[in-house]
């Protein structure tokens, strides 16, 4: 009897003891292994999550159990699926400290300068990345969930020179089994540092004096880097146990709010050609070689049925749900935790239940992937971020750009073409000097990873004003107060047009060509001397 170690995910609510219980009994009943099943995992923080060693049949018949969301092998045990960032490099980065050049670009200063100081303007301010806002995130603590950070960046430090990044061991901190590697917090790759410069940084970030933190998940590495991360099966959970251990601050009441961004997802591969796909199910309608007019060259076609992979790196990819990875990002905001998700740049509608496209699937050689459920991790819970591009509209529309994923599943907009922000010293990126230091680096990068983290940043300010804040309330808020920018057609043979979100909340976190919001008085008002 050949054993794998599968994660049975359990349905929410299902009571986790006596379940387990059965599966350690000498006998079953039902889909339950009629043997001693070892335990490979217990995942003591999670209450959905327990790894068991399996034969591939016990798996399948658990499956029916109906207690069990799904039982899957652990993610970097699959060979069918990928993590991978939700950003792209568009164009070499040419900007340095030295250029004399206009800096009214508004991918180059926007999100940081966050002032309509271009178009009409013919003047910036000596530093292009001041801001007009005097809430900067003290208070709160940011967790990048990432490619690791590069630690003494500038970016990072507070307003007289001190890091604010907090090296811990997450291990200890949290009470979860497992060992850190010394490399954990170092950025090989330049994704995380970016993303957390977009977040938190001193001239790049929102929340520019909120402390910094890093989980670096194994599989996000940079070149020369192995194995330095935390295992997906374990980055929620030691952000989870982390937040549980903090105290309660004195003064307002409630523990130091914790917000994450996750700027990652998974991804599955058809192969080397759509031709690969032999069927799929559109609205409950099947397409085959048998079908009128089958191509299956045109299968995928966007116009028509939605799956279209856009851009670069994600040709005959597609968004894939890990539901343990879903359920430990459940588990970590049913715990308080905020968690900000980039949305993915695959210009996939992401549908929820009730939406008609949810159980469209397609299916090639031996697999299948429902390709309108959104990639992992994901969840209801979760703030999904679109972004919108560089090109100009008015002070009350926006564009998507036309690769960032759309529908019901996405909540809110940010900008996510050519983002400037920190970049380490080691990236895959291209890059050019910090324009406050040589010595370090800064680059430009699109993708929803990058309008991510400016929610995230955003987020901050408001869980400064109000710690209290639920993760559904904080939500509501953001999305409140965000502005509308995009038009929604409610046109399904309009998949990728760049005016088209699919359902998706037509509402994005701030304008370039409108200073109202969100740092402008609103409920709490961002601007102290507003309040």
């Amino acid at each position: 009897m050949s054993e794998k170690e599968y994660v049975v995910t359990l349905n929410k609510g299902v009571d986790y003891a006596q379940f387990n219980q059965e599966m350690i009994a000498s006998t079953g009943s039902g889909d339950i292994p009629n043997r001693t099943v070892d335990v490979a995992d217990a995942r003591a923080l999670s209450t959905r999550n327990t790894h068991y060693a399996l034969t591939d049949a016990e798996a399948e018949s658990l499956r029916n159990d109906s207690r069990v969301t799904d039982v899957q092998l652990r993610p970097q045990d699959r060979n069918d699926i990928e993590i991978g960032y939700e950003a792209v490099q568009t164009a070499n980065f040419n900007k340095s400290s030295s250029d004399s050049g206009d800096y009214r670009d508004w991918g180059k200063i926007t999100h940081s300068f966050k002032e309509n100081k271009y178009g009409t303007s013919t003047s910036l301010p000596t530093n292009p990345y001041s801001r007009p806002f005097s809430m900067d995130g003290t208070g709160v603590d940011i967790v990048i969930q990432d490619s690791g950070l590069q630690v003494d960046h500038p970016e990072f430090k507070d307003a007289n020179g001190i890091s604010r990044v907090q090296l811990i061991d997450w291990f200890a901190e949290s009470g979860v089994t497992g060992s850190q590697s010394v490399n954990h917090y170092r950025d090989y790759d330049g994704h995380g540092t970016h993303c957390g410069g977009t977040a938190t940084g001193l001239n790049f970030g929102w929340a520019s004096n909120a402390r910094v933190y890093s989980v670096k998940v194994n599989g996000l590495n940079g070149s020369g880097d192995s194995g330095t991360g935390i295992s997906v099966n374990s980055c929620f959970d030691v952000i989870k146990g982390w937040h549980q251990n903090k105290p309660v601050d004195p003064k307002t009441g409630y523990k130091r709010p914790t917000i994450v961004n996750a700027s990652w997802g998974y991804s599955g591969s058809i192969g080397s050609s759509f031709s690969n796909i032999t069927s799929y199910v559109y609205r409950g309608s099947n397409y085959n070689s048998g079908t009128s007019g089958w191509n299956s060259t045109t299968a995928y076609h966007r116009d028509t049925y939605g799956f279209y992979p856009y851009y670069r790196s994600f040709n005959y990819r597609y968004p894939v749900r890990v539901a343990d990875v879903d359920a430990d990002v459940q588990d970590c905001i049913d715990a308080g935790v905020h968690i900000c998700i980039a949305a993915g740049n695959n210009s996939f509608k992401i549908a929820d239940p009730t939406d008609p496209d949810y159980d469209n699937v397609i299916f090639w050689t031996s697999s299948n992937n429902y390709y309108h459920r959104g990639s992992s991790p994901f969840d209801t819970g979760a703030i999904i971020v679109g972004c919108t591009d560089s090109t100009p509209q008015n002070a009350t529309t926006e564009r998507k750009t036309s690769f960032s994923s759309t529908g019901p599943g996405v909540n809110i907009f940010a900008a996510g073409e050519n983002i400037v922000s920190a970049c380490s010293t080691t990236t895959r990126f291209g890059n050019t000097q910090y324009f406050g230091d040589s010595n370090f680096k800064q680059t430009n990068i699109s993708g929803t990873s990058m309008a991510s983290p400016q929610v995230c940043g955003v987020g901050a300010l408001y869980l400064q004003a109000d710690p209290s804040l639920t993760p559904a309330q904080l939500q509501n808020k953001l999305q409140k107060d965000a502005l509308a920018v995009l038009k929604d057609e409610s046109n399904d043979a309009n998949y990728g047009d760049t005016t088209d979100i699919c359902g998706g909340y037509n509402r994005m976190l701030y304008n370039r060509y409108s200073n109202a919001k969100p740092y402008s008085s609103n409920t709490y008002g961002l601007r102290k001397k507003d309040r």
